[in-house]
């Protein structure tokens, strides 16, 4: 029987930290170089908008949407150069798609640095849906909502695995009622997890073809 899966972008399927962190370090130095430390430990997984305001803080609130578009500019231009995928993806989102299993991707990146990467590495044809934060921004505020959108439409993924890397994606799991697994080599190995329902973690992503 065919599997359904919904996939998180970053800390999953690629590691994209390095051109992200470069891009908060050089726009903060800029603007708010206080708060350097915390660009360079910031987590990757929460949306552009609320990584901009954890990192400038209330006091430099007039540079949120500077900061903002900043970020676009210099990491659309950037974000090819070190973002990989993950050992043994290619190979295995080839071997669910082979067996006949449906795939989709719910990201909080934005679309228009989801879908270069996407076109990049040749994987249009791999997923049912792509799913990102600033596509339908005033109905949907979150991973939660986004992935509630898409199951509400597509019910097939109602019983769908979902896999992440960060709390993030284990509440939208979690409150979705679907199969949360968590893949151990994210950007999500210092959180406490602690409301999140983990059905699995995986350490490699060709561990996948096996989950029960």
């Amino acid at each position: 029987m065919s599997k359904y899966w919904i996939f998180d972008f970053d800390g999953t399927l690629v590691d994209s930290e390095k051109p992200i962190k470069e891009c908060y370090k050089k726009i903060t130095a800029a603007l708010a170089p206080s708060r350097i430390k915390i660009a360079e430990e910031i987590l990757i997984g929460p949306t552009l908008q609320e990584t901009t305001k954890i990192i400038l803080g209330s006091d430099n609130a007039n540079q949120y949407e500077n900061f903002i578009e900043l970020f676009k500019k210099e990491y659309d231009e950037n974000l090819l150069l070190d973002t990989k995928p993950y050992l043994g993806v290619f190979e295995t989102l080839q071997t669910l798609i082979k067996r006949g299993d449906k795939l989709a991707i719910a990201t909080n990146k934005r679309q228009e640095a989801t879908h270069k990467l996407i076109n990049h590495y040749g994987w249009n044809e791999y997923f049912n849906w792509i799913g990102c934060a600033n596509v339908e921004e005033e109905v949907i505020k979150n991973k939660n909502e986004l992935v509630k959108f898409y199951i509400k439409n597509n019910p097939k993924f109602s019983n769908a695995y979902f896999v992440g890397d960060t709390e993030n994606d284990g509440d939208a799991a979690t409150n979705n009622k679907l199969k949360f697994i968590k893949v151990n080599y994210g950007y999500g190995q210092k959180q406490k997890w602690i409301n999140s329902n983990i059905h699995s973690s995986i350490n490699n992503f060709n561990e996948l073809t096996s989950v029960n």
